[in-house]
């Protein structure tokens, strides 16, 4: 960011209001009841109405059963769909025989037309779909017996006009009147029907961009990839606009208010129905002199307007005093300031204590006070001694080390401004309210948007001056050590309601407290238990590592302020609990742990994933290749072309993501989804050992993803040749299932048991572990025993095929989904995720074998050549481990896995590979 985009704060302007209720007249969009008509009937209720279109499952929640209403507004929502698109709408509702209908005024003339009579409906004009009227629904099927609730879908019609229009939901029984059944002893209010009235934008593929405001002196807008100014541009609609701004010498951007929505020009509310709205987009959310506009905003015409500032009121750089640190107060008794806090407004307070001293500046930067984004707060100080100071307080929301402090001309701090509350100057505070001496300041908001991180702020106590750099411009007798006052820098962690919690164990696992799952994310504040956990007898845990904080990959310290902090922790043992506490649980947490065998073990490593690739490559081809898709429900969605594969099975953040998704790509055929699925077959393949991996779901209807094993050799066929299923989870089921299917066990019903479980979180990330012998099978869950399957002893099972364990078997991992034939149906907008940290196989030297067309990994055994070189670094090893690189801040710049010669790029500097310091030229 360069210096011309230092103006930096947050604010969210909505210029529109939707026209109150009240205001709405009986006569535009009517019904044929009192607006304010209690709904009576309990039985039956609305609970949220449902669109699906090419944005999924779109859902307005109604609440009917709480607000006990006929009629409920949901204006201030909005649904979308495209223009000729199929779409269906739905209703989340509790009751039985009832009907629903739905309209769309296209015509825009404050009602829903619709010609009908008593044998059926003429011409449907704004209904849009209804499951049943006389006996046949929208489509003209007959309907028999009980009707659904959700009408068949509809197409938006193709000659739509892109724009904002009324749409309405109907619960009622045989009527498609828009305003409700009014048959005596059949109405709506009787029947407990509902009408639910919303918004719907109905779009093109395109959103139009305009430009106000530019004025090439001071700067100019263009297209991200500096192809062409900003201005008349189409765009994809409903997607996100990174744009590049070039600001001349002498001026700040500002800001960027961006309108968007349709008739821009005209009424922002028409009927009670929003057309439009402006947001602003402060400057200090750019990144290398780039802005990104929010999807949401880009939802039909946009008119951007540029506000630029001229340079200055800032205090300078490096977060300036107008005089030397150590300039004492002339009485330092004469006041007493002790504390510092803010409070939002559910009352929760976060305070600091100043540091004790005689000095005019306080230095609080190892102290914080918290808060999250959109936060009103309200600054308290515990002061004493000279009623006529004032209070003054400052953020650097733009990290740039000033603070911007120009006012408006009604006295209050301007949108750029970092002074961001004053309890008076010139006889007003920062609301611009009349205020007389006092050091009582109002309350702020902490920008919605603002990133989160550890942002400088500063208090001041003076007399009516805003400059943070301290009152010293004017006689001695005005200092600001003559009046005693007061400069403290402290920190403002903006942090959200929880971080993520990120395991990085190497040659062993970290399992929650009493062998428990991990989630993925931790709650801000709450501290949190973990336990070490070795593979294996003979591994134990060599040092754990803690970093908490913000941007946890990048620099520890932007400006002095401390963005995150490591500590070890002292004397980890295997299967000991340890504990982070809650106050250093101040953002996102990484837990970084290392194994190692002390010689003793009997279990070697032999083979090891652990997904450390570049973000959204593609899993190692040496290992992994995608499933074919074929009849089985699990198979039966597998991705099978370069597009669709690389969206359902790729890296990011360390990990394998498998996930199943709506089919939008042509080319994978008439499948309503598609499905990531890789296997090691005819790559790595192994008998016996112990196999283990971490990974997470996402619980929802339909869900059915697996970590497991099939033989190499499938000549007997399945069941015959043998399965084991080391984990899958269904539905929403907080269990892990465990199983082995054979013809002894699936076809004959002999042997068994043959499957076992475990109550877990299935939200949360687990260790699950097959140990496989010669005679027997063992799951474990988070090192917990959850089922074991022996081989028979008796010979006659043997013969029936019930162990069939005794030669290679390969492994797959998938996100699929189900059939209702044991997970339920699949939800076709819903996104399904799997995500596998590591797999990772262990094996006795004198048990077992495996097959690999990539070298074995040895567990501590490989060494590590590395060679500076111009420009990076050139890893060299003979066998496959992990590797991390981190410049001297500390800040984790590459790891990956190395086997044989591997260059990494990397800037001029000093860089630790494996303990070693390495300079770059």
């Amino acid at each position: 960011m360069t210096n011309n985009l230092r103006t930096a704060i947050a604010t969210f302007i909505l210029t529109a209001a939707i026209t109150p209720a009240t205001m709405l007249a009986q006569s535009a969009y009517p019904v044929n009841f009192d607006e304010n008509e209690a709904a009576t009937n309990t039985g039956r209720y609305t609970n949220a109405i449902l669109l699906s279109s090419s944005y999924g499952t779109q859902q307005i929640e109604v609440n009917q059963k709480t607000e006990k209403r006929l009629y409920i507004k949901r204006l201030d929502d909005c649904l979308r769909a495209k223009i000729g698109e199929t779409v269906s709408v739905g209703f989340n509702w509790k009751g039985t025989w009832m009907c629903g209908y739905a309209y769309i005024d296209f015509g825009k003339d404050g009602k829903y037309d619709v010609d009908y009579d008593d044998n059926g409906v003429n011409a449907m004009k704004d209904l849009m779909t209804y499951s049943m009227y006389k006996n046949k629904d929208s489509k003209g099927a007959t309907v028999s017996g009980e009707p659904s609730i959700n009408p068949p879908s509809f197409a938006i019609p193709t000659d739509a006009k892109p724009g904002i229009y009324r749409m309405r939901y109907k619960v009622d029984w045989d009527s498609v009147d828009p305003g409700g059944n009014t048959l005596s002893g059949n109405d709506i209010k009787k029947n407990g029907g509902v009408i639910v009235d919303t918004r719907i934008n109905v779009h093109g593929e395109t959103a139009h961009i305009t430009v106000k405001g530019t004025d090439y002196k001071k700067g100019t807008l263009a297209l991200a990839d500096y192809s062409a100014e900003l201005n008349n541009q189409d765009v994809e609609f409903g997607k996100d606009l990174t744009i590049a701004i070039a600001v001349k010498d002498g001026y700040d951007l500002s800001s960027l208010s961006v309108k968007h929505g349709y008739c821009l020009d005209g009424d922002a509310v028409v009927d009670g129905l929003r057309q439009w709205q402006e947001n602003t987009i402060m400057a200090y959310t750019a990144k290398d002199d780039k802005i990104t506009i929010p999807a949401s905003y880009i939802d039909g015409d946009v008119e951007i307007t540029v506000n630029f500032a001229a340079e200055g009121a800032t205090s300078g750089s490096s977060y300036a005093l107008n005089f030397e640190k150590d300039l004492a107060q002339m009485n330092p008794t004469a006041n007493s300031l002790t504390e510092f806090s803010i409070t939002n407004k559910a009352g929760k307070k976060s305070a600091i204590a100043i540091p004790e001293g005689t000095t005019v500046y306080r230095d609080a930067l190892t102290k914080e006070v918290n808060a999250k984004p959109g936060d009103v707060l309200t600054p308290g100080i515990a002061f004493t001694g000279d009623t006529e100071m004032g209070a003054y307080l400052y953020i650097d929301y733009n990290q740039d080390a000033a603070f911007t402090t120009p006012l408006d001309e009604t006295g209050k701090p301007v949108v750029g401004s970092e002074l961001v509350s004053f309890s008076s100057y010139r006889g007003k505070n920062s609301n611009g309210e009349a205020a007389g001496v006092t050091t009582a300041m109002p309350s702020f908001t902490i920008p919605e948007d603002l990133p989160t991180g550890v942002y400088r702020a500063r208090l001041k106590i003076d007399k009516n001056n805003i400059d943070p750099a301290g009152d010293y411009s004017m006689t001695d007798a005005l200092h600001i050590d003559n009046y005693n006052g007061y400069i403290v820098d402290f920190l403002l962690n903006v942090h959200n309601a929880k971080g993520k919690l990120d395991i990085d164990a190497r040659g062993g696992n970290i399992v929650g407290y009493d062998n428990n799952g991990v989630g993925e994310l931790t709650p801000f504040g709450n501290e949190i238990s973990l336990m070490p956990l070795a593979p294996a007898a003979g591994y134990n845990v060599k040092s754990i590592t803690v970093r908490h904080g913000h941007n946890l990959d990048g620099k520890q310290y932007i400006n002095g302020n401390r963005q995150w902090e490591e500590y070890e922790v002292k004397d980890a043992k295997n299967e000991e609990d340890f504990t982070i506490d809650a106050a250093k649980v101040n953002g996102d947490v990484r837990v970084s742990a290392l194994f190692e065998a002390d010689g003793t073990e009997e279990y070697k490593l032999r083979f090891a994933d652990e997904f450390d690739g570049k973000d959204y490559s593609l899993p190692d081809a040496n290992v992994w290749h995608n499933c074919t898709r074929e009849s089985p429900t699990w198979k039966r969605f597998t991705s099978q072309t370069a597009e669709g594969q690389q969206k359902t099975a790729f890296i990011r953040d360390g990990k394998l993501v498998t996930r199943c998704i709506k089919n939008t790509i042509a080319e994978e055929g008439n499948v309503d989804m598609i499905s990531g699925a890789i296997e090691s077959s005819d790559k790595m393949y192994f008998t016996y050992g112990r196999i283990e991996g971490r990974l997470r779901t996402t619980p929802h209807i339909g869900n059915f993803p697996a970590f497991w094993l099939m033989p190499q050799d499938n000549s007997a066929g399945w069941p015959n040749a043998g399965e084991i299923d080391i984990w899958e989870q269904i539905d929403t089921e907080n269990k892990t299932y465990h199983t082995v299917h054979t013809h002894c066990t699936y076809d004959l019903k002999l042997g068994l048991p043959n499957s076992g479980s475990a109550y877990t979180n299935a939200a949360d990330y687990h260790v699950i572990t097959l140990d496989w012998t010669p005679t027997l099978l063992t799951w474990y869950v988070d090192g917990t025993k959850a089922f074991s399957y022996a081989k028979s002893k008796l010979q006659a099972q043997l013969n029936k095929g019930q162990w069939p364990f005794d030669k290679p078997f390969y492994v797959i991992l998938n996100q699929s989904v189900g059939n209702n034939s044991w997970a339920k149906d699949a939800d076709v907008n819903f996104e399904y995720e799997t995500l596998f940290d590591y797999v990772r196989l262990y094996q006795k030297d004198d048990e077992g074998n495996i097959f690999s067309t990539i070298s074995d990994v040895k567990s501590n055994e490989s060494s590590l050549d590395v060679y500076a070189q111009q420009g990076g670094v050139l890893l060299v090893a003979p066998e496959t481990q992990h590797v991390e690189v981190y410049n001297t801040s500390g800040a984790r710049v590459f790891a990956g896995s190395v086997q044989g010669n591997r260059f990494v790029s990397l800037a001029k500097g000093v860089y630790i590979v494996a303990g070693k310091k390495i300079v770059v030229k």
